[in-house]
């Protein structure tokens, strides 16, 4: 046996390292089915791995702490698709264990178990807090596999509610935790978050990719878990690329995959069985899609998946229309915005509200097509959607980026190992001479430039100080007096109600300014917009038209502004850490506020302080009325 094992994990490390070496072959749906097959071809050798329940019975019998804490943890993992009830059973003692030892890891596992639990039921909004709850006492070096866990919950839960740039930022947020700290688990969940998102967004070739590379880390950490959703999601997207027989291949290897393994359970069956209608219906074979598509409705309700229902009547909708039963189209899309409601799945209600709009302007029922197009407009302006596409184009364009540069990378590393490796060393060596080198001259020829920069920087710092604490009255009383007579011009019987709305957010907004509302850490767009009970749309463009700028450059431009005069007058403050000065002003890293900083004075932080401490000892001239800093204290 331990020979078998032996061969067996060189064949793995083998494989894995050809993997790396051949990024090429990562889309290859082929070669990763045959992975898997060679992965449950050594199913007795790794009994645990690929959570063969009889064997993790036996090891629950004698195991003891921790150890029995954790095999009962496997046996929910092994449960939780077959049944919930014993799931939900073996989570319990586990956690019941946990607290009695002080298990932490095991209270923590046993809590996540819970929030994706509630998540599988459709609950969305209970799984959030507890994801919320778990996520303040977790990180990448704190229970990494954990903080990976809910992180791909929080992209889960966020792109079933329609939140698509809060899916896909918290997606790559993982994944560059992940290639930061080249943890596989974290690589893995985030693929997969990624993947979930992708194919939300109907862009069905990303998310088979992001797909295929979780697969690579499921078979590298033999998380066999894994294994059916996969291959079930391997077979959707296949057949979203127009390759329906493709697809059924796909499924037929899920079935040889069900003949050397236990059953994939309800939950999975559910979702290939709807998938399987779906594949039926673009090949025009209704009556097989129809019988799937009735089994996957019947499973889901027996086990209340609330949370596949919804699209499970979608498929169903899209079915009748196929076959011209325009009725029985229209009562189905109105079931699945209802179970959408319920879980406040709010892309299902836009897109089927937009459908049921047309359908029912077909039939000539202009009222309800109406009220239908008002659902889908209203939804279509809500939080959920109008979001700037501008911050997913950039998120991916990062993306794109980083992704270009570890292409290039390689090809790099590849082009040196077939050269002579001794020239391609001397090469760069010279090449870092000369760079040094030409560094060196610049920073020698712009120094005495930078330091008059750096005096005339804080120059200029007092005499804003100086200027604003005149001004700040008379500004003060102009932006009232603005606001009032906007109002006043306003005739009672025709209501402006854009300027109306400009004005109180306008009014709000300068009132917050007097608390300090952007030294929260948590100010964002969204809080800001709730605090001022108004829409963050509206809020954008106030902020955009009557600030002349964007809204991080607008909290940026507060926090700098508050900071100058503490920094001008306060020696104690002015000489603290510059992470307590930065966490001061609502930053939560240094590099952020070290950037909002540069990009307000030119100069960094820390400079600034230098030559502000240097100017009090050796310019002590420059700092005499009008100039002259109160000392705190």
């Amino acid at each position: 046996m331990n020979l078998t094992k032996t061969i067996f994990l060189l064949s793995i490390f083998f494989f894995f390292n050809h993997l790396c070496a051949i990024d090429r072959q990562i889309d290859s749906v082929d070669h990763y089915l045959n992975a898997v097959e060679n992965l449950v071809d050594y199913r007795d050798v790794f009994k645990e791995e690929f959570l063969d329940i009889e064997f993790l019975l036996q090891k629950n019998e004698h195991a003891q702490g921790k150890d029995k804490a954790l095999t009962l943890l496997s046996l929910y993992t092994a449960y939780i698709y077959k049944s919930a009830e014993l799931a939900n059973n073996y989570n319990d003692q586990a956690m019941a264990l946990s607290e009695k030892l002080a298990f932490r890891e095991g209270v923590l596992k046993a809590n996540y178990n819970r929030a994706y639990f509630l998540f599988v039921l459709g609950d969305f909004e209970e799984s959030m807090k507890m994801v919320l709850e778990i996520q303040k006492v977790v990180g990448t070096t704190t229970y990494p596999e954990i903080f990976a866990d809910i992180s791909t919950l929080k992209s889960y839960i966020y792109t079933e509610r329609g939140e698509y740039d809060r899916a896909l930022e918290t997606g790559l947020r993982l994944l560059d935790s992940g290639e930061k700290s080249k943890n596989d688990y974290l690589l893995m969940k985030a693929n997969s978050a990624l993947s979930h998102y992708y194919l939300r967004i109907e862009n069905y070739s990303k998310s088979l990719s992001y797909c295929l590379k979780g697969l690579h880390y499921i078979l590298k950490l033999k998380k066999t878990q894994y294994i059916y959703p996969k291959i079930d999601e391997i077979a959707r997207m296949t057949a979203k690329l127009n390759d329906p027989k493709g697809a059924l291949k796909v499924y037929a290897f899920f079935l040889e995959m069900e003949k050397k393994l236990p059953p994939a359970g309800s939950y999975i069956s559910a979702s290939v069985h709807s998938n399987m209608a779906h594949i039926y219906m673009t090949t025009g074979e209704h009556e097989k899609a129809l019988n799937h598509i009735s089994k996957a409705l019947e499973i889901n309700f027996e086990n209340n998946y609330r949370f596949r229902i919804p699209r499970a009547l979608t498929v169903q909708a899209e079915l009748y229309l196929k076959t011209k039963d325009t009725s029985e189209a229209i009562i189905n899309y109105e079931k699945s915005i209802e179970a959408a409601e319920n879980i406040d799945a709010f892309d299902v209600i836009k897109r089927n509200s937009l459908v049921l709009s047309e359908l029912y302007e077909k039939t000539e029922q202009p009222t309800k097509s109406k009220d239908y197009k008002i659902l889908y407009q209203a939804l279509n302006d809500s939080l959920f959607s109008n979001e700037k596409e501008q911050k997913i184009v950039i998120l991916e364009t990062k993306r794109k980026i980083k992704e270009v540069v570890q292409r290039k990378k390689i090809l790099e590393l590849e082009n040196i190992a077939q050269k002579a490796k001794f020239r391609g060393i001397i090469i760069i060596l010279i090449l870092l001479l000369i760079t040094s080198s030409i560094s060196l001259f610049s920073y020698l020829k712009v120094k005495k430039k930078n330091k008059l920069l750096l005096l005339r920087t804080v120059d200029l710092a007092a005499i804003q100080l100086r200027m604003s604490e005149k001004l700040s009255e008379i500004q003060f009383a102009e932006t009232q007096w603005s606001v009032e007579r906007k109002s006043a011009d306003i005739p009672k019987t025709q209501p402006r109600i854009d300027k109306d709305i400009k004005n109180i957010i306008l009014t709000k907004l300068a009132n917050l300014e007097k608390e300090n509302f952007f030294l929260d850490p948590q100010c964002n767009l969204h809080q800001l917009s709730e605090q001022l009970k108004t829409n963050p749309k509206y809020l954008s463009q106030v902020i955009n038209q009557e600030k002349k700028s964007n809204f991080n450059n607008y909290i940026n431009e507060l926090r700098i502004n508050f900071l100058l005069p503490k920094l001008l007058k306060d020696i104690e403050f002015r000489n603290s850490k510059l992470s307590y000065i930065a966490f001061s002003l609502g930053y939560n890293n240094l590099n952020t506020f070290n950037a909002a900083f540069k990009k307000r004075l030119g100069i960094l932080p820390s400079n600034f302080i230098n030559e502000l401490n240097n100017s009090f000892e050796i310019k002590n001239k420059s700092l005499k009325p009008p100039y002259k800093l109160k000392r705190i204290g």
